[in-house]
């Protein structure tokens, strides 16, 4: 606990903390049983620490699942403007869309690519994910092991962000790089190089696609109308910004902890090879149990939330790794059961602004564990290789080296 927060002596000592994950997770080894602990209590509390995207002296946390729920149900009070950033590393103001949009202009702009998502779409391009996801298999198949970070978790999300957007596969290499500089670099200076790569890059395919639409995403995007009117450069540019970003470094995370877990747990491991239409089922109770996001909001007005006075512009965080492993949620939450009856979860988000691409996410991660689990034999962590996690905005290993 700390002694209090001098800059807000409107809270209260014993709702401020100096909270800082990365220093609990390397104490315990995994950053989900290091969040469990807030389960402790306070619900809410007030964080000093530069941990868990905290800025300006300080953000609330929101550690019960019910209680997140909540904040990310009520857009009207807890707002999404300006949450991610991204446009201000350019120094530029447009927003990701949809995220970084409130309601009733979230909804226009998500029913415009809803249809893009759907389980039918998904039915649709399965056939080249798992092609991609083959192919990436057969690369280290018979190498003895592999740092499946590089080699696979993070290049299949690009493979299949490049297949919806209707880019050349040639381009993976640079859209992976950009990626990495964007979501992990420390330099802002780096940060800010890629993003202006990438969106000058975007900016020019949007161009050729108004003069010449295909079939694919981004022709959708240029060829759709909102209100009678075609959507400017800024929207579709925000569109896919939002989807490049969203789509990649969140499936290569929860990859990273599901191989972990496998390698450490060859029982499981072997369960799911031998018997693979129990993989889907898995699945939930592995996305349940692996909620790598880091989400926030900004309050729209003071308000009192579940007696906690809170203040207009005040930032709240809802770490959804927190609610993930929620005993009043679940029955031993920190066990992985692939058995549990109910796997309800928030690791998509809730509300409005639930992940858009959770049926694509689920798809690909499904897909992994049939093709990875009939390909690869009994995996393990590599010797010395124990994953260390990374756990700024997106929790995730850096690297994994397996053998096999």
């Amino acid at each position: 606990m700390s002694g209090g927060c001098p800059s807000r002596p409107d809270i209260a000592p014993d709702m401020v903390r100096r909270w800082d994950l990365a220093r609990e997770t390397e104490a315990v080894g995994c950053p989900f049983v290091a969040a469990s602990k807030l389960h402790d209590g306070p619900d809410i509390f007030f964080n000093l620490s530069d941990d868990l995207r905290n800025v300006d002296g300080g953000s609330w946390i929101v550690t019960r699942a019910d209680l997140q729920r909540e904040v990310l149900q009520k857009s009207e009070l807890f707002s999404s403007r300006g949450i991610s950033g991204f446009s201000a590393i350019l120094g530029e103001s447009w927003p990701l869309m949809p995220v970084e949009l409130d309601a009733p202009d979230h909804m226009r702009y998500r029913k415009l690519i809803n249809p893009l998502f759907s389980p039918r779409r998904m039915d649709e391009i399965e056939a080249g994910v798992r092609e991609s996801a083959i192919e990436l298999i057969e690369a280290v198949r018979h190498r003895g092991g592999c740092e499946f970070m590089t080699a696979y978790a993070r290049e299949l999300p690009v493979n299949v962000f490049l297949r919806l957007m209707g880019l050349p596969l040639a381009e993976v290499d640079t859209f992976r790089k950009w990626e990495d500089e964007m979501m992990h670099s420390d330099d802002v200076a780096v940060r800010a190089g890629a993003a202006h790569a990438l969106k000058a890059y975007l900016l020019d395919i949007i161009g050729r696609r108004r003069a010449e639409p295909t079939d694919d995403l981004i022709s959708h995007l240029v060829t759709a109308t909102l209100d009678d009117r075609p959507l400017d450069d800024d929207a579709v540019l925000g569109l896919c910004f939002f989807l490049y970003i969203a789509g990649l470094d969140t499936v290569a995370a929860t990859l990273s902890f599901i191989f972990a877990t496998l390698a450490e747990q060859p029982d499981l491991q072997n369960r799911l090879r031998s018997t693979p239409a129990e993989i889907p089922e898995a699945v939930e109770e592995l996305i349940r149990a692996f909620g790598t996001v880091v989400t926030s909001r900004y309050l729209t007005e003071d308000t009192v939330f579940h007696g906690v006075a809170m203040r207009k512009g005040d930032r709240v965080i809802t770490p959804l790794g927190v609610a993930s492993r929620d005993p009043a949620e679940y029955e031993d939450a920190n066990t992985l059961n692939i058995d549990r009856l109910s796997t309800r979860n928030i690791s998509f988000g809730a509300g409005p602004h639930r992940c858009i691409g959770s049926h694509l996410a689920r798809r690909e991660i499904t897909l992994t564990l049939e093709e990875w689990l009939a390909r690869i034999p009994e995996f393990r962590l590599a010797p010395n290789g124990k994953p260390v996690p990374n756990v700024v905005t997106v929790w995730g290993h850096d690297t994994l080296q397996l053998e096999w």
